[in-house]
């Protein structure tokens, strides 16, 4: 493996602003090659398969503002599972390419620009899910969140995320690959971070301000939904698009989609804010901490689907034990008419015996 550089602290040139600043120099960690190319390979193989059963399961459902959201959560899980490929490759030949290299330029175009439109759609997609819950539980006649109640505006709204993420991601990545470090690919992609520190402040506070704006507005509106539930409990969720299951049911997709999100999302971005606030004395184990964080951001992929799947289960349960009750009224309402008509017939019956008891004493008298 060729490393270029120690790990000290040294003077680098930067030819973007022409002065000197102190900086430090991240080596490869030989978990690169031998780990983490697996685990990778791993999130790949369970993701893959299991977006792609919840993606034809949507596509045959009905198009209902959840469902919408949801698809387009899938097919950016499928974006980010099929880059797991060329993150395998990076980290098995980075060290090979020189910087600036195209085949350099283009693994880290593909890596990261599908990893940050992932990211920031996801949470984008899961703020919307959110919004149209508590809007169709507790608001349902409100006029603002009409948006949330049609399609056709769900639609627009997913494809307008797409294009500001898409814009705002290929618009950093743009900077990102204007500023070359001068080496192996593995030093453009991770110690360009630490040498053009002020040139990445502004993308690092733009992503940490928008996830914590995001996981605010989420709490809010799950923390209103859940208490309307509190106060209408045993009340009908029908045509809310949670199913019969009732409002337990709803708490737990309310409660394992925030967990999710804060366990994929959180430590990505609190690593983002020591990013901001680190004069990169320790960047070594900065670098370790940053490479757990992007994996458990990626996980995030494998768990959407499942959950999807393991919430249809319980609904598929949920509809067939609530369709007992129907049955029941209906066997209620059948037996009603035959008891009525058994009276009449022995009421009927009664009075003919009588007539005939007459008929046979009139002669005698």
């Amino acid at each position: 493996m060729s490393v270029q550089g120690d790990f000290t602290n040294h003077s680098t040139e930067i030819n973007s602003t022409g002065g000197n600043q102190s900086t430090c120099t991240i080596k490869p960690e030989a978990s690169h090659e031998t780990i983490l190319p697996w685990l990778y390979l791993a999130l790949a193989v369970m993701g893959l398969p299991t977006n792609g059963i919840v993606l034809v399961d949507l596509w045959r459902s009905e198009r209902t503002p959840t469902n919408i959201f949801t698809l387009n959560i899938i097919m950016s899980d499928l974006l980010m599972g099929c880059s797991f490929f060329f993150r395998i490759a990076y980290y098995k030949e980075n060290t090979n390419w020189l910087s600036g290299t195209p085949a350099c330029n283009a693994f880290e175009l593909i890596i990261f620009s599908c990893f940050y439109i992932n990211l920031y759609c996801n949470m984008c997609f899961l703020l919307w899910t959110s919004i149209n819950r508590y809007t169709t539980v507790v608001k349902p006649g409100h006029a603002i969140f009409q948006i949330f109640k049609h399609t056709r505006s769900c639609w627009i709204l997913c494809f307008s995320t797409w294009l500001v993420v898409i814009t705002v991601v290929y618009a950093s990545m743009g900077v990102k690959l204007s500023l070359q470090v001068h080496g192996t690919c593995f030093d453009q992609v991770v110690n360009s971070y630490s040498v053009y520190k002020d040139q990445f402040n502004t993308i690092h506070s733009l992503g940490v301000s928008t996830f914590f704006f995001i996981l605010c507005l989420m709490l809010v509106s799950y923390s209103l939904l859940v208490f309307h539930l509190q106060k209408i409990r045993g009340g009908s969720l029908v045509g809310t698009g949670f199913g019969p299951g009732g409002g337990l049911k709803v708490r737990r997709k309310i409660l394992a989609s925030v967990i999710i999100f804060v366990l994929c999302f959180l430590p990505y971005h609190v690593q983002r804010i020591i990013l901001l606030t680190s004069e990169h004395k320790k960047c070594q184990e900065e670098f370790k901490i940053k490479t757990c964080t992007i994996f458990f951001a990626a996980l995030s992929c494998c768990l959407h689907p499942v959950l999807q799947l393991v919430f249809r289960l319980r609904c598929c349960r949920a509809n067939r034990n609530h369709r007992v009750k129907p049955k029941t009224e209906i066997s209620k309402t059948l037996d009603t008419p035959h008891i009525h008509t058994i009276n009449i017939t022995e009421h009927a019956e009664e009075t003919k015996k009588n007539e005939t008891e007459l008929s046979h004493q009139q002669p005698t008298s």
